[in-house]
């Protein structure tokens, strides 16, 4: 976790004096080059990856190698994340990170150095990553270069976008839902041998979400009420266009 923290703030400290495209395609470089450093080197294991033939206890009593336990303790580092991320949220930092997002010039304006604070956001979120990454290492029992592809940098921007962008439940919304739908696409026993073709099902799923749900899965309560209050005054209008006729 400290490591990934620290490779983000390599990382931020150059590209964050991006925009735009171009920051997209900084991070995309640095992620290559990590990519082909684990892939052609022995640091990594080449393309072999590196099994975990001993996976790691903590405090001498907890055996990760047992499913309940791992599953504990993944669910309590979601727990842990989750609340301190929404502390964070509604702390001066998080406040300030929140209008950096709306409108960054207007933040400079009333004195806000918007620079740091970005960095701050981006070391934190590439700990959380490292922390991650640590639990899927240990749950496989195995990684593999392929684990710093683009591919799967995608399959997380699919997930804030499934759930919904900007909202801290949204991400976690989203990730579930994403699982899911793998899931449900992949099932056999529901799709037949079409199964095997799951990512068509998955990827036109995605495409509708994102043309139907604009604000993700958890904006979906409020467009429902916008589309009730809607037909409601709608049709209080039409008695009232009844009633003066």
């Amino acid at each position: 976790m400290l490591a990934a923290a620290l490779y983000a703030l390599a990382v931020g400290a150059l590209s964050l004096r991006t925009r735009g495209v171009y920051f997209i395609m900084v991070t995309l470089a640095f992620a290559q080059m990590a990519y082909y450093v684990v892939h052609d080197t022995p640091l990594g294991g080449g393309t072999d990856g590196i099994y975990l033939t001993l996976l790691p206890t903590l405090g001498g009593s907890l055996d990760l190698a047992k499913a309940p336990v791992m599953y504990g303790l993944t669910l309590a580092a979601l727990a842990l994340v989750f609340g301190g991320l929404a502390l964070l949220s509604r702390s001066r930092f998080g406040r300030a990170l929140a209008g950096i997002r709306v409108n960054e010039q207007r933040m400079r304006a009333t004195g806000f150095a918007t620079y740091p604070y970005k960095l701050a956001a981006f070391t934190i979120s590439g700990g959380i990553a490292g922390l991650a990454g640590f639990l899927f290492a240990v749950k496989d029992g195995f990684v593999n270069p392929e684990l710093l592809s683009w591919h799967l940098s995608g399959a997380v921007l699919i997930m804030i976008i499934l759930g919904g962008i900007g909202h801290l439940r949204g991400a976690l919304i989203g990730a579930f839902a994403f699982a899911l739908l793998q899931e449900f696409f992949k099932s056999e026993a529901i799709f037949g041998a079409f199964a095997k073709h799951w990512h068509l099902g998955l990827g036109l799923t995605i495409i509708a979400s994102a043309a139907l749900l604009p604000r993700g899965l958890v904006g979906l309560p409020g467009q429902w009420r916008e589309r009730l209050m809607g037909r409601q005054r709608a049709a209080a209008t039409g008695e009232e266009a009844l009633v003066d006729a």
